[in-house]
C-alpha cells in the first residue's frame, strides 16, 4: 500500500484529532514519526519541530477525500 503525506502537524494531539476525524470517515491514517515526537518532549513541540512535524498519512486511493475532511478539520480549527 502507497502512502501519500496529505497533512503535517507540530502538536501530537492535534495529529491524533486529525487522525479520529479521518478513521471516523473510513480513512486509514498513519501519522509518521508520532512516536519520534515524543521521545524529544520539550517546550511548544520541539521534538515535533526536530523531526519535520507529525506527517498524516493516507492511501493513494484516499487522498481526495483525506483532503477534503482536513479542509473542514482545519475550518473548524480556525486554522484558515
Amino acid at each position: 500500500m502507497s502512502l501519500v503525506t496529505v497533512d503535517s502537524f507540530m502538536d501530537a494531539q492535534v495529529a491524533e484529532l486529525a487522525r479520529m476525524m479521518l478513521e471516523s470517515e473510513g480513512i486509514p491514517v498513519h501519522l509518521h514519526s508520532i512516536n519520534h515526537a515524543s521521545l524529544l518532549p520539550g517546550m511548544f513541540g520541539a521534538g515535533s519541530i526536530i523531526l519535520g512535524g507529525i506527517r498524516l498519512q493516507v492511501p493513494r486511493s484516499c487522498v481526495e477525500k483525506a483532503c477534503e475532511v482536513l479542509q473542514q478539520f482545519h475550518a473548524d480549527l480556525g486554522d484558515e
